[in-house]
């Protein structure tokens, strides 16, 4: 018979392997959904999957979230919207969804989205609040849009489209459903970023050695959001204005919002500009970034931060 002291030992081992196996099978689970591609993927790797007991606690982590990206909430506001039909692009589990249904007077939202699970976290998030939205399952292959042509004032489309399979062909759909002179606000992953140059760059492919042999723009997918995650670009923003423009929008990049966590890394600046491992575009970078007033990194007259946000028009 196992003694007293055994047993205890046992349930000590349990409590320290339960976490292990958790994050083993979230891994193999990450690992077979990204072979399916990106709408598998973001099914079982939901950005923000917290379940919210009432309204208010939806309603401070709206504000929370936002707070975590200084300069996010100015550059793609859910405010000024009043009448107008606005569609949410990979609306995900509902944060905008929820800001555009209680800081604007939509005459129509929509919620579109890869993932089902996705809709339906915002569609529960969207009950506490009392409001509503109509949402929207389009295919990962085809991105065709189930409503009509210019039959949308505005569209939302925030860290979505540089995870998509065909941004191509769903930049022609956005455009197919804006109205003439309705706008978009986008935004996608900031090459020109403190996260990109310094953190992929120096703390996880030299410090630390994650991927050290990979070419930059595949350590910053494996890194940004799971190791798994089939397709995570970043853009030059000349890159990524050119490509909306390639598809009849007019449009400029508006500026970026750095994370709180970029900011917690420039204390390896100097440590990234000394080593000589060190990539020289990455290097040149580091040596280029100036502070504004209130300490935030500028880059090439712009905040040096991982969200860059866009302001198209058709």
């Amino acid at each position: 018979m196992l003694g007293r002291f055994h047993i205890i030992f046992i349930k000590i081992g349990v409590v320290f392997l339960i976490p292990i196996f958790n994050r083993i099978k979230d891994s193999y689970r990450n690992r077979l959904a990204s072979t399916k591609g990106s709408a598998a993927y973001w099914t079982v790797h939901m950005v923000v999957n917290e379940t919210f007991s009432s309204a208010e606690s939806s309603l401070r982590y709206f504000h929370w979230r936002n707070a975590q990206y200084l300069g996010y909430i100015e550059l793609m506001p859910v405010t000024g919207q009043d009448g107008k039909i606005v569609l949410d692009y990979g609306c995900g589990p509902g944060n905008d969804i929820i800001g555009f249904s209680l800081f604007s007077k939509t005459s129509k939202l929509y919620g579109i989205d890869v993932s089902p699970t996705a809709l339906e976290a915002a569609r529960k998030r969207l009950d506490l609040h009392n409001k509503t939205a109509e949402f929207i399952l389009v295919e990962e292959k085809d991105n065709r849009i189930p409503l009509p042509e210019n039959s949308v004032d505005y569209i939302h489309s925030s860290g979505v489209l540089h995870h998509c399979q065909n941004i191509d062909a769903i930049l022609d759909e956005l455009y197919r459903i804006l109205k003439p002179g309705g706008k978009m606000s986008v935004m996608v992953y900031n090459y020109s970023s403190i996260l990109l140059h310094l953190y992929v760059a120096y703390i996880q492919q030299i410090h630390y050695g994650k991927y050290s042999s990979s070419p930059i723009e595949d350590a910053f997918r494996r890194l940004t959001d799971g190791e798994h995650c089939p397709i995570s670009r970043c853009y030059k923003p000349e890159d990524f204005v050119s490509l909306v423009k390639g598809h009849r929008f007019q449009g400029t990049f508006e500026g970026a919002a750095i994370s709180l966590t970029e900011m917690k890394y420039l204390e390896k600046r100097f440590d990234a500009m000394a080593d000589r491992r060190l990539n020289e575009e990455h290097r040149d970078f580091l040596s280029r970034i100036t502070f504004n007033n209130k300490g935030i990194p500028i880059y090439d007259n712009h905040v040096a931060g991982i969200d860059a946000c866009y302001s198209f028009t058709k």
